[in-house]
């Protein structure tokens, strides 16, 4: 008798973890304030090539995006004058050759894309695009994201096209459901991190165990290491959209494909005949 009590009693402990690492994992509730685009693909930072002679986050990259009817995923944060803009990195030595914090340089003063134009502002990017095609719009984590959020959220409401907004960093994502609730919203993950990566913030990302605090509409992860057992519980109990980035190659594609609903791509051009 006791043994059975005690057998009882560790099945309701474990029916309890479980029921809140459910909670945990949760993303938002249907329905979603719009929907993502499906029948499109995303090209990474515009439609690129490595930045030979096309280079990532620039306006020319935009623009051949929009002409071959490819959706675009950008990146946003702000400068020290506030000026929101479109770079991936936090500062500009990669991309530009020059080593500038965007955070802490004027607009005025960060240096120019290898192909002799400006970093884009935000809002230059808007009018080029013009409601053409959907934007997946990464939102980078640093000290003046909320700045950030605020600017592009205000320029978006003047904005008629369809934006999807995501960030890695749950803050920004909850900054989103709290503020921009009429918003599509999405959590970026990974199943591995680099090693200068937090352990426990790897290990939280990578569970999605900060849904509880963005419950996103669309989760974006790294379908190379998407092995997960939260996402595979998420994919048979709550069905969320889910995006993939980032294919490299066709066979890449064709395997995100079967397993996601929408795909980012980058360094190639994909086969028309999909």
């Amino acid at each position: 008798m006791v043994f059975a009590l005690w057998l009882l009693f560790a099945f309701a402990v474990l029916l309890l973890i479980f029921a809140l690492y459910l909670w945990l994992i949760a993303p938002a509730r249907r329905p979603y304030p719009g929907k993502l685009r499906r029948d499109v693909l995303y090209a990474h930072r515009g439609l690129h090539d490595g930045n030979q002679s096309v280079i990532e986050n620039s306006m020319r990259a935009f623009a051949l995006a929009a002409e071959h009817g490819y959706g675009i995923e950008m990146d946003l944060q702000s400068t020290r004058d506030g000026q929101v803009v479109v770079h991936h990195d936090l500062n500009t030595l990669r991309v530009c050759g020059t080593d500038a914090v965007i955070e802490q340089t004027d607009y005025a003063d960060l240096p120019a894309l290898p192909d002799g134009t400006p970093i884009p502002l935000f809002s230059d990017f808007l009018k080029l695009i013009g409601s053409r095609v959907p934007v997946i719009i990464e939102f980078k984590h640093h000290k003046q994201y909320v700045r950030t959020l605020r600017a592009a959220l205000a320029l978006l409401r003047e904005y008629s096209g369809e934006t999807y907004l995501e960030s890695f960093h749950p803050s920004v994502v909850r900054y989103l459901r709290v503020h921009a609730p009429e918003t599509l919203r999405g959590q970026l993950s990974a199943g591995h991190f680099d090693a200068g990566t937090n352990p426990i913030a790897a290990f939280v990302l990578k569970h999605l165990l900060i849904d509880v605090l963005s419950r996103p509409h669309f989760i974006a992860y790294n379908f190379r290491n998407d092995r997960s057992l939260s996402l595979k519980l998420l994919r048979m109990l709550f069905r969320p959209v889910l995006v993939a980035w980032t294919a490299r190659s066709q066979a890449e594609l064709d395997v995100a494909r079967a397993r996601y609903d929408a795909v980012i791509f980058e360094g190639f051009i994909p086969d028309s005949s999909e």
